[in-house]
């Protein structure tokens, strides 16, 4: 066995290899200590106020008269929080649903289980106790459950179980006041933050912007927000995503948003746009090692490597897509050097300027950009803000 192909346990459920575990321990000393993090969440609970429809003071009064507590952030006008409490024990039932990552993640924060997170289930009838569980058999959350069994397959979408405990507690996002009418967003700090890195007077009237990345479209409707319509805003990402990139933009009456399916690593192609661009957001394809609570996970060196090479790839195509002296703001979920700081070692190297990022906010700061570490209770992120050279 190669010694990138060893797999260090430092946590149970993630497993990650020594050449990436290397990796780690160069920026946090003790790589084990972080990763032993990553399956706590973060503090806080964010919403992004949706201003286009709302006040903040207008949807924390709406709140309140529901008998729900959240509160303003400290610096960032449009954000709310509220506490994520636990861990706490759940009671283990018979009946047993397993659920795939992503809706691992959500429940075993306190939301709701829908049907297209299920991967197997017991023959459950309308009623029943169960308790769910991720696909490696750790409980996440006991409910009771709002389907029969045959109406996994029959229904494909919708409601499967009301989750009553779970191991942490945060606000039910869809059971909130506002939503449906598109008046909130659930997004993490550090994403919304890129909102207060880019200065609307910075730029001149109808800006063009492109978000490359722009699924699941938090970070696109951050942009719309704050530029609303006296901009040209263009998403593009895989046309696998649009769909439900539309129904989300739709829903927050982002209408002037267009979305595009494509390959945004051939942007400037498919859009005819050459040097034109004003702001340019990436959020590429990465190991997402800052995503958390995390539950269960597996990665290597060569993953990494790989991933590497990608997003340079659309660091090249924002080049293409901006003019001199146009912005782009590079952003990735996750913790190596590799795929934050040394992007932006080559971004430099082929026309980009590196300008300094001055937040509220506890942020590990070097020339590169700003890091959000788990160590301070946040997300693991990366941002960095680049002009393109006139």
């Amino acid at each position: 066995m190669r010694k990138n192909d060893m797999h260090i346990n430092c946590n149970e459920t993630l497993k990650y290899d020594i050449g990436l575990l290397e990796e780690l321990d160069s920026l946090f000393g003790n790589s084990c200590k972080i990763i032993k993090m990553l399956s706590k969440p973060p503090d806080r609970f964010y919403l992004r106020v949706n201003t286009t429809k709302i006040s903040k003071n207008e949807y924390l009064k709406i709140l309140k008269e529901n008998g729900i507590n959240f509160y303003e952030d400290e610096h960032i006008d449009y954000a709310i929080w509220a506490p994520i409490n636990g861990p706490y024990e759940i009671p283990i039932y018979n009946k047993k649903i397993y659920v795939n990552k992503y809706a691992s993640e959500s429940v075993y924060l306190g939301s709701n289980l829908y049907i297209p997170g299920i991967l197997k289930a017991d023959k459950i009838k309308k009623g029943d106790k169960v308790t769910i569980f991720s696909k490696n058999n750790i409980p996440l959350a006991s409910g009771t459950s709002a389907i029969d069994w045959e109406d996994i397959y029959k229904l494909k979408n919708g409601l499967a179980v009301i989750v009553e405990d779970s191991v942490y507690k945060s606000p039910k996002i869809r059971e909130l006041p506002g939503f449906n009418e598109g008046y909130i967003y659930s997004q993490s700090i550090p994403s919304i933050l890129i909102g207060e890195i880019i200065d609307t007077n910075d730029f001149g009237k109808n800006p063009i912007i492109i978000d490359m990345n722009a699924a699941p479209g938090g970070k696109l409707g951050l942009i719309a927000q704050k530029f609303n319509r006296n901009s040209k805003i263009i998403a593009i990402d895989r046309p696998s995503k649009v769909n439900d990139l539309k129904e989300r933009i739709h829903r927050l009456g982002y209408d002037w948003v267009e979305i595009i399916g494509g390959d945004s690593r051939y942007a400037s192609q498919e859009l005819k746009i050459n040097e034109k661009a004003d702001l340019v957001l990436i959020d590429p394809p990465c190991t997402n090692l800052g995503v958390i609570p995390k539950l269960y996970d597996q990665k290597s060196l060569r993953d990494m490597i790989v991933l590497t090479k990608y997003q340079k790839q659309f660091i090249n195509e924002a080049f293409k897509l901006l003019k001199p002296g146009g912005t782009l703001i590079y952003s990735t979920c996750t913790l190596t050097y590799s795929e934050n700081e040394a992007n932006i070692m080559y971004a430099t190297s082929i026309g980009f300027d590196v300008e300094e990022i001055n937040i509220k906010a506890d942020v590990i700061k070097n020339d590169y950009g700003i890091r959000f570490s788990p160590e301070r209770g946040y997300p693991g992120f990366f941002i960095s803000k680049l002009i393109k050279n006139v």
